[in-house]
């Protein structure tokens, strides 16, 4: 939420007539924008339906989630990646990419320094 701008659309408001204009066209913007996010998102995650309908449903953590969703998005992702990300170990980002590899969700590619994961 941009809190300026919030509160200058609150200020908005003429108290003599009470005319809302400004502020329901900031709220309205807002909603917009929070439903363009929510329908990117499930845009990028149907775009593999087909592949969770072949494998049958997966049950993934929240972090897997996540890390499935950043593959999503940029096509990839590394360890490294998911060590910065949620502040765990090489040991702890290998173990989850080794979960998501086994359950057939992500491969590895590449090798050395130049490994990174993506979706099957």
């Amino acid at each position: 939420m941009d809190r300026p701008n919030y509160y200058n659309a609150l200020k908005s408001v003429n108290p003599n007539t009470l005319d809302l204009t400004e502020w329901l066209e900031y709220f309205t913007d807002g909603v917009a924008v929070s439903m363009k996010n929510v329908r990117d998102k499930v845009f990028g995650l149907s775009r593999d339906v087909k592949l969770l309908k072949k494998q049958g449903q997966v049950a993934l953590n929240e972090r897997q989630m996540e890390i499935v969703e950043k593959i999503i998005a940029n096509g990839k992702i590394t360890n490294r990646e998911i060590k910065d990300r949620f502040k765990i170990s090489d040991t702890a980002a290998r173990d989850e990419t080794s979960k998501l590899e086994d359950l057939n969700v992500v491969k590895r590619v590449g090798k050395g320094r130049n490994i990174h994961y993506v979706l099957i």
